[in-house]
């Protein structure tokens, strides 16, 4: 008998998800067993199917549904209306989001997937969001997981991940097409659809197309005022097929492109243009076994970049393989097997030799249900990252010889959590999670010299970095206080030792340890935030529907030497201590409104006026309102208008890159 993965929290499932033995986060017919349960399900946290209320991990799960309710244009758009996510928009299309702490520039914290992919650039860890070649229509659900959850989720899960599923073709067919037009003459094209050619195989396409004028500039950054004239330009495409070889096996493979170009706001908080050029190619085989549920997956991430100040050429391919079989009845567990090879040519300027890593991972997962009122997850992983350089950087201005880049970092994540259903209603979770940030090609390889005023300015990355530790903490309860309002409350507290850190504007070598004056990425001390978050949400009897949340954070640096002398964090500054989010809704026959009111207290943010001329930027706390209103022709043709941040006008100072500005437009789209 075959150890098929189908429970692992109430004996209820058992039955519900027996129609899913063998599937895959990917293959999980989440539509279906969403209506069964009355409530989301993942099986992204362990591999095996659970109910949102069962999962060892604070989740939040967006649906389709969902995605359709707002006047948003992309996914951290969307996120920013939920508890415990801090987000910023330093550019049309350069949305940044953090998980607990401050969304700053090129946030290198928060692990992105699209179907299992990596799609966050390994270069510095961040994501370009534009670039995701997703479209809102073909998303099924969004999966935001908050902590550190490196063992779960694999590499670079160290504040959070946010694991995006698209619809399965194998399971629908369907056919959108949409057109955003904007009120300033931008638009916002795509197409989706999925089409089945027999029982056992299916595919699904998707292309965009868009063009929009970029915000105006944050006033005293001279570097965005000379780049924000261009408009904000987008292309992507994807194609996905998925194959049942046998009743056992099943096959997927796809391939993606992203042309974007964008204004946006680099992590040395300096203006910068952004030109990508990326493509993936993916595949995936499933085989429910005799030995448990096998899947192993290969993909590849080719990057190219033209930045302000330079070009970057980046290749990224994995192969991961894993087993979830359960032992009796209690037991579920996930062992796995990663390989990671990453090549960077010298960057961003050439001739100092191409660098990269090799890595390789193992993780195992336990979970064991002593009840169906009590449950723990345990995981762990380790990691080793070799990095080689193959060139030698010009000795004359850079610090370190080619030997000194053959660099090995061995480290332990883990996860640990407790869910537990009391008697009187709800559930627990008791969550402890710790996370590795290992240095990216950025911190280790980057050279850069310039000559200022006749002087040479070196900047370098390290390979003497040691990996940032990141150590959360947390509890949270989750019930329905009536039949049709549900809460959810966390306290939570997120420890970073050894934040990675850009260049300061002092030296961090001199003469005689260095040629001449050297700017390092390095280490750059210790942060923490603590807080709370609570979330109300109602769907009382009739068209209305509401949410409300609100998150308090406190963050402390112990970052070395003194603000504006050799470093460029200040995180304490950026982190607003106050958010809320509200929604109302109203839904009708063919008729649909809703109004979301994002608030954010009152921070401060560094930013370079000049190469290295820092200065702190009070920004005053900000009331943004948005409403989206829609109406269903047939069905088959809907309208909608779209206001977001109405209450911004022609520019709201948000950050220090652009102002944030209204904007609207009319969209219109058809399915069959």
């Amino acid at each position: 008998m075959k150890n098929i993965f189908l429970t692992t929290s109430v004996s209820a499932l058992v039955a519900g998800l027996a129609a899913t033995a063998g599937a895959s986060a990917q293959t999980l017919d989440y539509t279906m067993m969403s209506e069964l349960f009355g409530e989301p399900v993942t099986a992204g946290a362990t591999g095996a199917p659970q109910r949102a209320s069962d999962v060892p991990a604070t989740m939040i799960i967006i649906t389709q549904d969902d995605i359709q309710r707002f006047p948003e244009y992309d996914i951290p758009g969307i996120l920013r209306h939920y508890a415990g996510i801090d987000y910023n928009r330093y550019g049309y299309g350069d949305g940044q989001l953090s998980i607990r702490g401050p969304a700053t520039p090129n946030n290198p914290r928060l692990l992105v997937l699209v179907n299992g992919r990596d799609v966050y650039l390994d270069s510095y860890g961040y994501t370009a969001w534009s670039t995701l070649p997703v479209q809102l229509e073909e998303i099924q659900q969004i999966e935001v997981v908050k902590g550190a959850q490196s063992a779960l989720y694999g590499f670079n899960a160290v504040s959070g991940v946010v694991n995006i599923i698209t619809r399965n073709p194998q399971l629908e067919e369907y056919a959108t097409s949409r057109v955003n037009v904007a009120e300033n003459g931008g638009y916002d094209a795509a197409f989706v659809a999925a089409y089945q050619f027999n029982e056992r195989a299916g595919v699904r396409v998707s292309y965009s197309h868009g063009e929009m004028p970029e915000f105006g500039p944050f006033a005293q950054s001279g570097r965005a005022a000379l780049l924000a004239p261009f408009d904000f330009t987008r292309e992507t495409g994807a194609v996905e097929g998925r194959f049942t070889l046998t009743d056992d096996i099943s096959l997927t493979a796809e391939a993606t492109f992203s042309n974007v170009d964008q204004l946006e706001l680099t992590s040395g908080y300096s203006s910068a243009r952004g030109v990508y050029d990326l493509q993936s190619f993916k595949g995936q085989l499933d085989w429910d076994s005799d030995f448990g549920f096998i899947s192993a997956q290969a993909y590849r991430n080719e990057t190219n970049v033209d930045y302000t100040y330079g070009s970057l050429r980046y290749e990224l391919t994995t192969y991961r393989v894993q087993d979830l079989f359960k032992i009796g009845t209690n037991d579920t567990v996930r062992v796995g097997v990663e390989y990671r090879e990453a090549s960077t040519g010298s960057f961003p300027l050439p001739g100092n030799g191409d660098f990269g890593y090799e890595s390789t991972a193992f993780s195992a997962m336990w979970n064991h249900k002593f009840s169906n009122t009590l449950d723990v997850t345990l995981a762990g992983r380790l990691d080793r990252v070799d990095w080689s350089r193959d060139g030698q950087p010009d000795p004359t201005l850079y610090p370190f010889s080619q030997a000194e880049y053959s660099v090995t970092y061995e480290e332990f994540s883990y996860n640990a959590a407790v869910v537990w259903h009391p008697e009187f209603g709800g559930t627990f979770r008791f969550m402890a999670g710790r996370g590795v940030q290992a240095p990216t090609s950025w911190d280790i390889g980057f050279t850069l010299a310039l000559n200022v005023g006749g002087n040479n300015f070196v900047v370098s990355g390290n390979p003497g970095m040691v990996p940032s530790i990141v150590d959360s903490y947390e509890i949270a309860y989750d019930r329905s206080l009536t039949e049709t309002i549900n809460m959810r409350a966390a306290i939570f507290r997120q420890d970073t030792a050894d934040v990675r850190g850009l260049f300061g504007l002092l030296p961090d070598l001199l003469p005689p340890d260095a040629p001449g004056p050297v700017s390092l990425f390095d280490n750059r001390g210790d942060t923490s935030t603590s807080g709370v978050e609570i979330a109300f949400e109602g769907d009382p009897e009739g068209a209305w529907d509401w949410g409300v949340n609100y998150t308090y954070q406190v963050t402390e640096d112990d970052l070395e030497g003194v603000w504006g002398l050799n470093y460029l964090h200040d995180f304490e500054a950026m982190t607003p201590a106050h958010t809320v989010n509200a929604h109302l809704g109203w839904t009708g026959e063919r008729f649909s409104a809703d109004v979301y009111a994002n608030y954010l207290s009152d921070t401060a943010s560094p930013y370079q006026t000049n190469l290295g001329s820092l200065a702190l930027q009070e920004i005053d706390s900000a009331l943004a309102l948005s409403v989206r209103a829609a109406y269903r022709v047939n069905d088959h043709v809907s309208a909608s208008f779209n206001v977001q941040n109405a209450s911004f006008g022609d520019g709201e100072l948000t950050n220090v890159n652009t102002e944030t500005e209204s904007r609207a437009w009319f969209g219109l789209s058809a399915s069959f």
